[in-house]
Order: structure tokens, then sequence, then C-alpha cells
């Protein structure tokens, strides 16, 4: 049931992306559920299985936002790579440290593939791909893990 319980969050998490990306495009304050799943494998998983499902992740985020491809999959690596060093010090089983992983880690996610898109587009400073998303994102992935049951069936506990 664990397996199949993550799977079928995953997938819909996926979904929920794409239809957010898709339908939701002109939201100014929307939510990563893409990023979701890059934490919930990095901070369960070993380092290379962690940093390889986050870049191609990351790569399946750029074909949907249409961006340049590879920014957000670098970003993404980076942040697995974050995620899976510091899980192992942090107790996961209080809400806030899992509310704080995720908005730090997106910010800083974020905040590279920013660096990029400003590089390359000449993009002007904007507070919603660095507050506003990782806030609501950090927001709902707390939700979705707050409850002991859903930690349990994660391995989060």
């Amino acid at each position: 049931m664990n397996s199949r319980f993550r799977a079928v969050l995953f997938a819909l998490l996926a979904v929920g992306q794409v239809a957010v990306c898709r339908y939701y495009y002109q939201w100014r304050f929307s939510v990563d559920l893409l990023y979701l799943i890059v934490f919930f494998i990095a901070i369960r998983s070993r380092y290379l299985p962690s940093v390889l499902s986050a870049a191609l992740i990351g790569f399946a985020g750029d074909v949907v936002s249409g961006g340049v491809m590879g920014v957000f999959s670098f970003a993404r690596t980076l942040a697995a790579f974050l995620l899976n060093s510091l899980a192992r010090y942090l107790d996961l089983k209080k809400n806030i440290f899992v509310f704080l992983l995720i908005q730090v880690s997106l910010f800083l996610s974020n905040l590279v593939a920013f660096l990029f898109l400003v590089l390359i587009f000449r993009y002007r400073i904007t507070a919603s791909l660095l507050v506003f998303q990782p806030l609501a994102t950090a927001l709902a992935g707390t939700l979705i893990v707050g409850s002991r049951k859903v930690k349990a069936l994660l391995d989060v506990s």
C-alpha cells in the first residue's frame, strides 16, 4: 500500500501541475507541485536516485513551462542535493521543519533558475517566483504531509 499510495500521490501532483500550467497560468500565486515530488523523493532516497529524479522532474518542468531547457533541471538538481543532505539532520515529524525545508530549498532553487533567466532574457526582479511560489508550495506540502497517517505512508517520520 505504501508504494501504491506514493505512486498515486505523485501522479496526482504531476497532473495537478500540468493543469495549473495549462489552465491557470494567469495566476500570480502558483504552486509548484512538481517540486513537492522532488521533495518527497529527496528526503527518503539516497543521493544518486534523488539527484537523477530531480533532474528529470526539473526537465519535465522545463518542458511544461515552455522556458529555456535545462534551467529548472539544474536548479532542481541542486535543491535535491541540498534536501538530501539536510533531511538527515532535521526532525521531519514536526511540520514547521517540513514547511521551512520546502520553503527555503524552493527559494534557493528558484533563485538559481531566476539568475539564469535574468542572464538569458533580462527578466525584471519579481516577487512571484522568489517569494509567493515558495510560500504557497510550502503551505501545500505541509498540508499534504501534515497528518501522521500520510507521514507514515510516505515514510517521512
